[in-house]
């Protein structure tokens, strides 16, 4: 009789663990979708175009700056909320060129930012890691700290497949160096779900112009924490690599 009530306890015990873990999971799962709100299309469109209005630089590296209004310079909205730089400006082109030499005799530069990472691209201010969680089964991630670098990505070359139009239509993909940079990358308004994003864009360059394209990206750099059970924990160094767009140097025919 003993040995019927001990089993009938232990099943109804590990039935209440199941039940319990699989609210817990679903639970979660819903949390994990609200992580990520969506954007109101015409209010990240609106904030895109202050950043014009403001007269804010484009930061392009950390001593390199591109001014988003001057002479022979134009920047604007596209109508899916990318914002656009374009620039002849010889003062402009010949400061980016001492600075990096794959600038040196370019004669435009170009540069399109995904609509929803010009705020990022954008800001001035030093970026802060948030010490928010993202709370798995049993299992919670979170940021100790960290850095942030506006890099440039591996270039690759660009044809002109009409005449002198150039039609892009480029994959860019968030690379992760590991499952648990994945997990955390909500903390970062980063949704793991979307792992890369097409840049489509299209404009006229002069007969005989050559054109290479790098990825713009955001690289974080930072040490994550992974608590499981409450009691054990550890950290490890991780990496976000994310693009944000694309930019052109653009070279006459010499």
């Amino acid at each position: 009789m003993k040995s019927s009530r001990v089993s009938r306890f232990i099943i109804g015990l590990l039935a209440c663990i199941a039940i319990g873990g699989a609210a817990f999971l679903i639970f979660w799962n819903v949390q994990a979708e609200e992580v990520m709100p969506e954007v109101d299309q015409a209010k990240l469109m609106d904030s895109n175009r202050t950043w014009i209005k403001t007269n804010t630089s484009i930061a392009i590296g950390p001593n390199l700056n591109v001014p988003i209004k001057g002479d022979s310079t134009v920047t604007s909205i596209a109508s899916n909320g990318d914002l656009i730089l374009d620039t002849t400006n010889e003062a402009v082109l010949t400061k980016m060129a001492k600075v990096d030499s794959k600038y040196q005799a370019m004669d435009r530069f170009r540069v399109r930012i995904f609509a929803n990472k010009v705020s990022t691209v954008m800001n001035p201010a030093a970026f802060q890691y948030t010490h928010d969680k993202v709370d798995g089964f049993l299992t919670s991630y979170s940021i100790l700290n960290g850095t942030l670098d506006k890099t440039a990505g591996k270039s690759f070359g660009l044809t002109a497949k009409s005449g002198t139009t150039m039609q892009v239509n480029e994959k860019l993909e968030t690379v992760y160096s590991s499952n648990l940079a994945s997990k955390i990358a909500p903390v970062l308004g980063i949704n793991p779900k979307i792992s890369s994003q097409y840049l489509e864009d299209e404009f006229n360059i002069k007969t005989g112009e050559t054109v290479t394209a790098y990825p713009r990206q955001m690289e974080y750099q930072f040490s994550a924490e992974k608590t499981s059970l409450v009691f054990f924990k550890g950290d490890s160094d991780e990496e976000i690599t994310q693009p944000v767009g694309l930019e052109y140097v653009i070279k006459e025919k010499r």
